[in-house]
């Protein structure tokens, strides 16, 4: 009779395969954090070079330091002199086509939350200001931007 001792094996492999993850796959990721809801849909950036020319239009020559581009997105360090101190702005632009919008929310607060970070944001694009206090005329030059002001650490 080999039926009883098989079930005892079956059971195991089964315990074995639900602890490595590899059964019941739905308690993977966490869900993804929204946007905030303040962010508005628009202005959509194809590139972090279209940020700059923007940057640009409103008054802050943005002179790109670091460039990284790939078919998910693209993200830049840009320095702007501005009130006799050197402001960095880190860009990130991800893809339409590639992330929803949750996703860039999940971005978003990843750096609010954990970094401290102060965002100006719109559409499918986000920047990081240093030092934050230079946010809000960062996004005065932006129309259609918001400042998110850096989250409390859980």
């Amino acid at each position: 009779m080999r039926t009883p001792k098989c079930v005892p094996l079956l059971l195991g492999m089964l315990l074995t395969l639900s602890a490595c993850g590899l059964v019941d796959r739905d308690r993977g990721r966490p869900p993804l954090t929204p946007m905030p809801s303040n962010v508005p849909t628009g202005p959509e950036y194809a590139s972090v070079d279209d940020v700059v020319t923007a940057l640009g239009k409103g008054g802050f020559d943005c002179k790109v330091t670091l460039r990284n581009e790939n078919k998910f997105g693209s993200d830049a360090v840009c320095e702007v002199q501005h009130r006799g101190t050197t402001v960095y702005n880190h860009v990130s632009v991800l893809s339409t086509a590639r992330f929803s919008r949750d996703e860039v929310g999940d971005s978003i607060k990843v750096g609010r939350r954990a970094y401290g970070h102060t965002i100006v944001a719109a559409g499918n694009w986000f920047i990081w200001v240093r030092p934050g206090v230079y946010a809000y005329d960062m996004a005065a030059a932006l129309p259609g931007s918001v400042v998110l002001e850096p989250l409390p650490a859980k």
